[in-house]
């Protein structure tokens, strides 16, 4: 089975969709190996060196999406940014990250707005099976766009390997709170800026993530801006939080918090996206917003440390029942009964 996939989400960082894309891309149960397309070069290609690949350079990767990528012969195709080239007739699965560029257009630049908005319709109508990252997004998915329930699959993101608590030594609290994301106005910084300041204890705030659009945080004490970090980096950042804080206002899944609780980190997060369905129980939840909720349960968090220890165990053992294989095994079975139908 010759596997086509959009590469679009692995040009430059790697953020939530690029990790999704290369997590299952690698462990896809095919051969040849699954060719990866794109408008501009793949420079990290951490994991998916096994998988081919291909470079048509254009300016404009929508542009490449439509005019180039339906010229590439293949028996399927796999579009993991959430749209399909419309002209194509090769058969196709799409994945469904979120729909926030039609829900909260003012939290999205122009140009991913136009990219989607343009041909989301259409490229759920076109695809043979669609795949949900969580059931809210099968649920809007539905709702929005009359996609039947049973042309939907929901394949989770999951967590890598290399996220692990380590030993209890290497668990040891530093004095800091972390999020990990991108630095945009949908992820809610300002949020977590106002609780952390109206803490009556501060500890050091560690953002890291590359900057996105529309946030701009200005210099302060104890506020660290650590830009985008490596796994390995990552992985340490997360064993030593003495806690976690996800602010974001909307989420189609939300994969730092799920990284955060393989690692042994205390998680706060909101309800938003996948992250009621992973988190319920193992992390505080609250809602998007709430700077007040934010603030108390950090408060809870930072004063207790038996609380803390009850997550953390909490959230290992959570975290554990989302693995990249397992969401690979039922991509690739989505593909096959999509090429089965050519």
């Amino acid at each position: 089975m010759n596997v086509l996939i959009d590469g679009r989400p692995l040009v430059g960082h790697r953020t939530g969709i690029g990790v999704h894309t290369a997590e299952i891309a690698r462990r896809l149960e095919v051969e040849p190996a699954p060719l990866i397309a794109s408008h501009a070069p793949i420079e990290d290609r951490r994991g998916i060196e096994d998988c081919r690949f291909r470079v048509d350079r254009m300016p404009l990767g929508v542009a490449w999406q439509q005019l180039v990528l339906p010229r590439i012969a293949a028996d399927v195709l796999w579009g993991p940014h959430g749209t399909l080239p419309l002209a194509g007739h090769v058969p196709a699965v799409v994945t469904i990250h979120d729909f926030t560029s039609i829900t909260m257009p003012g939290r999205h630049r122009l140009k991913t707005i136009l990219s989607f908005n343009l041909f989301i319709g259409r490229s759920l109508e076109r695809a043979h099976r669609v795949a949900a990252v969580s059931r809210a997004v099968a649920e809007e998915a539905v709702r929005g766009f009359g996609v039947p329930r049973e042309k939907i699959e929901i394949v989770p993101n999951g967590v890598d390997e290399a996220f692990t608590p380590g030993s209890r030594t290497e668990q040891n609290e530093s004095d800091y709170i972390l999020y990990v994301g991108t630095l945009e106005p949908r992820k809610g910084i300002d949020d977590l800026l106002a609780a952390w300041r109206a803490l009556p204890r501060r500890p050091r705030l560690i953002l890291c993530g590359a900057a996105g659009w529309g946030t701009k945080i200005a210099a302060e004490e104890g506020v660290e801006l650590a830009g985008f970090v490596d796994a390995g980096a990552l992985r340490e950042l997360y064993r030593h939080a003495r806690l976690f804080v996800y602010p974001s206002r909307y989420e189609g899944f939300g994969i730092p918090p799920l990284e955060a609780m393989a690692c042994g980190a205390p998680v706060v997060a909101t309800r938003t996206g996948a992250i009621p369905e992973y988190g319920d129980g193992a992390a505080l939840l609250i809602d998007p917003g709430d700077r007040g909720a934010m603030r108390d349960a950090m408060s809870r968090l930072l004063e207790s440390r038996s609380l803390r220890d009850e997550l953390r165990a909490k959230g290992i053992e959570r975290a554990a029942r989302y693995r990249w294989d397992g969401s690979a095994r039922l991509m690739t079975e989505l593909l096959r009964e999509a090429a089965r139908c050519a």
